[in-house]
């Protein structure tokens, strides 16, 4: 468990969780973003198609998650966001943990991006 405290911050503390769940999850060996409002975007370097294999490139998107950290119960928390069953479909939304739980949530998406046999998944 962190010390992050986001219960009581006002609108926008989205931010500190998302800025704190980029560097965990940069320590894991992912690549992560913050895309804004609350939007993470994490990758895994080594599930990436190689670049000199543009049929590669082109048929594999590469191992890659978005999560959303958003009021629920009036809490902070990080969400899963899953593509919806339709391209008209908007994205499905599921708990994944309290956004004060940043090692948690990290870990969850390490697992979830984890390429075996590397070193890239923080040994998860």
């Amino acid at each position: 468990m962190n010390d992050l405290d986001t219960r009581h911050e006002p609108d926008g503390s989205w931010r500190i969780a998302a800025l704190a769940l980029v560097e965990a999850l940069g320590r894991r060996g992912l690549d992560a973003r913050l895309c804004g409002h609350g939007v993470v975007r994490a990758s895994n370097p080594a599930g990436e198609p190689d670049p000199d294999d543009p049929f590669g490139a082109l048929m594999h998107p590469g191992l890659r998650q978005e999560v959303l950290c958003h009021r629920r119960d009036g809490a902070l928390w990080w969400l899963w966001v899953w593509t919806g069953p339709t391209r008209q479909s908007p994205p499905e939304l599921e708990p994944l943990c309290p956004a004060a739980e940043t090692d948690k949530a990290a870990e969850r998406i390490a697992r979830v991006l984890a390429v075996p046999f590397t070193d890239s998944s923080g040994g998860s």
